[in-house]
Protein backbone atom coordinates (compact mmCIF):
# COMPACT_ATOMS: atom_id res chain seq x y z
CA UNK A 1 0.00 0.00 0.00
CA UNK A 2 1.22 3.15 -0.70
CA UNK A 3 1.27 6.39 1.56
CA UNK A 4 -1.41 8.27 -0.60
CA UNK A 5 -4.09 5.56 0.93
CA UNK A 6 -3.07 6.89 4.52
CA UNK A 7 -2.35 10.69 4.26
CA UNK A 8 -6.38 10.12 2.89
CA UNK A 9 -6.97 8.13 6.54
CA UNK A 10 -4.85 10.69 8.15
CA UNK A 11 -7.21 13.88 6.68
CA UNK A 12 -10.27 11.68 8.39
CA UNK A 13 -12.14 12.71 11.97
CA UNK A 14 -11.15 9.42 13.48
CA UNK A 15 -7.69 7.92 14.84
CA UNK A 16 -5.68 5.69 13.43
CA UNK A 17 -5.18 3.10 15.69
CA UNK A 18 -2.04 0.54 13.96
CA UNK A 19 -1.49 -2.89 15.60
CA UNK A 20 2.31 -4.16 15.58
CA UNK A 21 3.18 -6.64 13.39
CA UNK A 22 6.25 -9.13 13.98
CA UNK A 23 5.70 -11.88 11.86
CA UNK A 24 3.93 -13.20 8.87
CA UNK A 25 1.70 -15.25 10.99
CA UNK A 26 0.54 -11.75 12.94
CA UNK A 27 0.43 -9.84 9.72
CA UNK A 28 -2.53 -12.50 8.90
CA UNK A 29 -4.53 -12.43 11.62
CA UNK A 30 -4.01 -8.71 11.62
CA UNK A 31 -5.25 -8.91 7.54
CA UNK A 32 -8.40 -11.05 8.78
CA UNK A 33 -9.38 -8.55 11.94
CA UNK A 34 -8.72 -5.16 9.70
CA UNK A 35 -6.97 -2.59 10.71
CA UNK A 36 -6.38 1.13 8.74
CA UNK A 37 -2.87 0.37 9.43
CA UNK A 38 0.23 -1.84 10.49
CA UNK A 39 3.35 -0.97 12.41
CA UNK A 40 6.21 -3.23 11.45
CA UNK A 41 8.64 -2.21 14.14
CA UNK A 42 12.28 -2.78 14.56
CA UNK A 43 12.65 -3.65 17.91
CA UNK A 44 9.84 -6.63 17.50
CA UNK A 45 11.06 -7.34 13.81
CA UNK A 46 14.47 -8.04 15.42
CA UNK A 47 13.74 -9.97 17.83
CA UNK A 48 11.20 -12.45 15.61
CA UNK A 49 13.96 -13.07 12.59
CA UNK A 50 16.86 -12.72 14.42
CA UNK A 51 16.53 -13.53 18.19
CA UNK A 52 18.78 -9.90 18.80
CA UNK A 53 17.83 -6.76 21.32
CA UNK A 54 16.80 -3.92 19.41
CA UNK A 55 20.34 -2.14 19.66
CA UNK A 56 21.06 -1.63 15.64
CA UNK A 57 22.18 -5.29 15.08
CA UNK A 58 19.67 -5.53 12.43
CA UNK A 59 21.13 -2.95 9.26
CA UNK A 60 19.32 -2.10 6.27
CA UNK A 61 19.09 -5.01 4.39
CA UNK A 62 17.79 -6.91 7.55
CA UNK A 63 14.68 -4.32 7.60
CA UNK A 64 13.90 -4.28 4.14
CA UNK A 65 13.42 -7.96 3.38
CA UNK A 66 11.33 -8.41 6.55
CA UNK A 67 8.87 -4.85 5.85
CA UNK A 68 8.77 -5.16 1.86
CA UNK A 69 7.70 -8.68 2.34
CA UNK A 70 4.64 -7.30 5.19
CA UNK A 71 3.75 -4.45 2.52
CA UNK A 72 3.48 -7.12 -0.32
CA UNK A 73 0.80 -9.14 2.05
CA UNK A 74 -0.74 -6.56 3.90
CA UNK A 75 -4.65 -4.98 3.55
CA UNK A 76 -3.55 -1.81 4.78
CA UNK A 77 -0.96 0.51 5.19
CA UNK A 78 2.47 0.00 6.27
CA UNK A 79 4.23 1.87 8.54
CA UNK A 80 7.92 0.89 9.10
CA UNK A 81 10.66 1.59 11.64
CA UNK A 82 14.13 2.96 10.05
CA UNK A 83 15.72 3.49 13.21
CA UNK A 84 18.40 6.12 12.73
CA UNK A 85 18.89 5.72 9.11
CA UNK A 86 20.88 3.06 8.97
CA UNK A 87 24.31 4.72 9.47
CA UNK A 88 25.93 7.49 6.94
CA UNK A 89 23.37 10.08 5.21
CA UNK A 90 24.08 8.31 1.86
CA UNK A 91 22.79 5.07 4.05
CA UNK A 92 19.70 7.04 4.31
CA UNK A 93 18.76 8.54 1.30
CA UNK A 94 19.34 4.25 -0.04
CA UNK A 95 17.23 3.27 2.82
CA UNK A 96 14.19 6.05 1.82
CA UNK A 97 14.31 4.68 -2.06
CA UNK A 98 14.22 1.06 -1.16
CA UNK A 99 11.25 1.65 1.29
CA UNK A 100 9.31 3.62 -1.33
CA UNK A 101 10.08 1.44 -3.77
CA UNK A 102 8.60 -1.70 -1.52
CA UNK A 103 5.63 0.08 -0.52
CA UNK A 104 5.82 1.30 2.59
CA UNK A 105 3.17 4.02 3.13
CA UNK A 106 5.35 5.61 5.83
CA UNK A 107 9.07 5.55 6.83
CA UNK A 108 9.79 6.25 10.51
CA UNK A 109 13.37 8.22 11.61
CA UNK A 110 14.67 9.15 14.98
CA UNK A 111 16.83 11.06 16.56
CA UNK A 112 18.79 8.82 18.60
CA UNK A 113 22.59 8.67 18.15
CA UNK A 114 24.28 5.60 16.64
CA UNK A 115 24.07 3.19 17.80
CA UNK A 116 20.39 3.28 19.05
CA UNK A 117 18.51 1.75 21.66
CA UNK A 118 14.71 0.74 22.28
CA UNK A 119 13.24 4.24 23.26
CA UNK A 120 11.48 2.42 25.97
CA UNK A 121 14.47 1.08 27.54
CA UNK A 122 16.56 4.71 29.96
CA UNK A 123 19.79 4.33 28.26
CA UNK A 124 17.84 6.42 24.75
CA UNK A 125 20.06 9.39 24.53
CA UNK A 126 19.02 11.60 21.30
CA UNK A 127 21.50 13.25 19.17
CA UNK A 128 21.68 16.78 18.41
CA UNK A 129 18.55 18.55 17.29
CA UNK A 130 20.58 19.27 14.36
CA UNK A 131 22.02 15.71 13.04
CA UNK A 132 18.48 15.03 13.19
CA UNK A 133 17.03 17.91 10.72
CA UNK A 134 19.94 16.64 8.23
CA UNK A 135 18.48 13.67 8.11
CA UNK A 136 14.75 14.68 7.42
CA UNK A 137 16.38 16.90 4.80
CA UNK A 138 17.60 13.85 3.13
CA UNK A 139 14.95 11.77 3.73
CA UNK A 140 12.80 14.52 1.45
CA UNK A 141 14.92 14.79 -0.99
CA UNK A 142 15.54 11.10 -1.72
CA UNK A 143 11.75 10.47 -1.64
CA UNK A 144 11.26 12.75 -4.24
CA UNK A 145 8.10 13.33 -5.66
CA UNK A 146 6.46 10.07 -4.15
CA UNK A 147 4.02 9.32 -1.72
CA UNK A 148 5.60 7.98 1.12
CA UNK A 149 5.22 9.85 4.38
CA UNK A 150 8.33 10.81 6.78
CA UNK A 151 7.88 10.06 9.91
CA UNK A 152 10.29 12.26 12.95
CA UNK A 153 10.64 10.73 16.06
CA UNK A 154 11.98 12.26 19.35
CA UNK A 155 13.54 10.42 22.14
CA UNK A 156 14.69 13.29 23.87
CA UNK A 157 11.86 13.08 26.40
CA UNK A 158 13.60 11.36 28.72
CA UNK A 159 16.73 13.07 28.90
CA UNK A 160 15.60 16.93 28.12
CA UNK A 161 12.24 16.87 29.39
CA UNK A 162 8.97 17.25 27.37
CA UNK A 163 9.05 20.91 26.41
CA UNK A 164 12.28 20.14 25.01
CA UNK A 165 10.97 17.20 22.70
CA UNK A 166 8.42 19.21 22.01
CA UNK A 167 10.43 22.15 20.26
CA UNK A 168 12.45 19.44 18.66
CA UNK A 169 9.02 17.81 17.23
CA UNK A 170 8.42 21.31 15.69
CA UNK A 171 11.67 22.01 14.26
CA UNK A 172 11.33 18.71 12.18
CA UNK A 173 7.88 19.27 11.49
CA UNK A 174 9.26 22.72 9.84
CA UNK A 175 12.16 20.93 8.30
CA UNK A 176 9.93 18.26 6.16
CA UNK A 177 8.46 15.72 8.31
CA UNK A 178 4.50 14.90 7.69
CA UNK A 179 4.26 12.85 11.63
CA UNK A 180 5.45 13.44 14.47
CA UNK A 181 6.20 11.35 16.80
CA UNK A 182 6.71 11.98 20.61
CA UNK A 183 8.55 8.69 22.49
CA UNK A 184 7.76 7.74 26.01
CA UNK A 185 5.60 10.61 27.24
CA UNK A 186 4.29 9.64 30.60
CA UNK A 187 1.24 10.81 31.38
CA UNK A 188 -2.31 11.94 29.61
CA UNK A 189 -1.43 15.34 30.93
CA UNK A 190 1.92 15.16 28.91
CA UNK A 191 0.09 13.84 25.41
CA UNK A 192 -2.38 16.54 25.75
CA UNK A 193 0.37 19.16 26.13
CA UNK A 194 2.56 17.89 22.97
CA UNK A 195 -0.81 17.53 20.98
CA UNK A 196 -2.01 20.84 21.51
CA UNK A 197 1.30 22.25 20.78
CA UNK A 198 2.31 20.38 17.75
CA UNK A 199 0.51 21.10 14.23
CA UNK A 200 1.00 17.96 12.47
CA UNK A 201 -0.67 14.76 12.77
CA UNK A 202 1.19 12.93 16.40
CA UNK A 203 2.09 9.53 16.76
CA UNK A 204 2.42 7.61 19.61
CA UNK A 205 4.04 4.27 21.37
CA UNK A 206 1.41 2.42 22.90
CA UNK A 207 4.38 0.28 24.37
CA UNK A 208 3.41 -2.31 26.62
CA UNK A 209 5.77 -2.23 29.72
CA UNK A 210 6.76 0.97 28.88
CA UNK A 211 6.76 4.30 29.82
CA UNK A 212 3.46 5.39 28.09
CA UNK A 213 0.14 4.61 29.69
CA UNK A 214 -2.09 2.22 27.45
CA UNK A 215 -4.93 3.72 26.72
CA UNK A 216 -7.69 2.40 24.15
CA UNK A 217 -7.68 4.02 20.89
CA UNK A 218 -10.73 6.76 21.58
CA UNK A 219 -9.22 7.80 24.56
CA UNK A 220 -5.98 9.10 22.57
CA UNK A 221 -7.69 10.45 20.36
CA UNK A 222 -9.39 12.83 23.02
CA UNK A 223 -6.15 14.00 24.06
CA UNK A 224 -5.14 15.38 20.34
CA UNK A 225 -3.40 12.13 19.02
CA UNK A 226 -3.79 11.31 15.72
CA UNK A 227 -2.45 8.01 15.02
CA UNK A 228 -0.87 5.30 17.80
CA UNK A 229 0.64 1.95 17.79
CA UNK A 230 0.51 -0.93 19.39
CA UNK A 231 3.48 -2.85 18.72
CA UNK A 232 4.07 -4.83 21.84
CA UNK A 233 1.00 -6.45 22.73
CA UNK A 234 0.36 -9.40 20.39
CA UNK A 235 4.16 -10.61 20.84
CA UNK A 236 4.18 -10.12 24.43
CA UNK A 237 0.61 -12.05 24.23
CA UNK A 238 2.07 -15.17 22.16
CA UNK A 239 5.29 -15.08 23.39
CA UNK A 240 3.49 -15.80 26.80
CA UNK A 241 1.08 -18.25 25.50
CA UNK A 242 4.53 -20.08 24.12
CA UNK A 243 5.72 -20.41 27.25
CA UNK A 244 2.51 -21.90 28.62
CA UNK A 245 2.29 -24.40 26.00
CA UNK A 246 6.64 -24.80 26.52
CA UNK A 247 6.36 -25.39 30.29
CA UNK A 248 3.27 -27.78 30.06
CA UNK A 249 4.71 -29.81 27.76
CA UNK A 250 7.81 -30.05 29.80
CA UNK A 251 5.31 -30.86 32.53
CA UNK A 252 3.73 -33.87 30.27
CA UNK A 253 0.72 -31.42 29.31
CA UNK A 254 0.57 -31.77 25.93
CA UNK A 255 -2.07 -28.89 25.58
CA UNK A 256 -0.09 -26.29 27.62
CA UNK A 257 -1.46 -26.23 30.86
CA UNK A 258 -4.94 -26.04 29.27
CA UNK A 259 -4.26 -22.99 26.99
CA UNK A 260 -6.74 -22.68 24.01
CA UNK A 261 -5.13 -22.71 20.77
CA UNK A 262 -5.70 -21.16 17.37
CA UNK A 263 -7.45 -23.70 15.16
CA UNK A 264 -5.51 -25.32 12.91
CA UNK A 265 -7.93 -25.29 9.57
CA UNK A 266 -8.24 -22.17 10.06
CA UNK A 267 -4.71 -21.45 10.08
CA UNK A 268 -3.99 -23.15 7.36
CA UNK A 269 -7.15 -21.18 5.52
CA UNK A 270 -5.16 -17.99 6.31
CA UNK A 271 -1.81 -19.39 4.82
CA UNK A 272 -4.01 -20.24 1.41
CA UNK A 273 -4.16 -23.84 1.34
CA UNK A 274 -7.61 -23.28 0.11
CA UNK A 275 -5.95 -21.44 -3.16
CA UNK A 276 -3.15 -23.80 -3.45
CA UNK A 277 -5.82 -27.10 -3.65
CA UNK A 278 -8.06 -25.66 -6.08
CA UNK A 279 -5.09 -24.61 -8.36
CA UNK A 280 -4.58 -28.45 -7.81
CA UNK A 281 -7.54 -29.63 -9.05
CA UNK A 282 -7.98 -27.09 -11.97
CA UNK A 283 -4.88 -28.18 -13.75
CA UNK A 284 -5.13 -32.32 -12.82
CA UNK A 285 -2.40 -32.18 -10.16
CA UNK A 286 -2.45 -34.48 -7.19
Amino acid sequence: MSGTELRAKLAGENIIAAPGIYDHMSLLMANEVGFDAHYASGYWGTASAMGEPDVGIAGYADFIRIFAAFAAKSRAPVIADADTGFGSLANLAHAVKGYQKAGIAAMQIEDQAFPKICGHVEQAVSAPAEEMVRRLHVAVEARGDGDMLIIARSDARRIEGLEAAIARLQLYAENGADILFLEAPRSREEIRQAASEIDKPLLLNAAHGGFTPILPPAEYQELGVKLVIYPAGAPLAAAQAARNFYTGLKSGDANGEGEGHFDFTEMSRLLGIDDVVALQKRHGGA
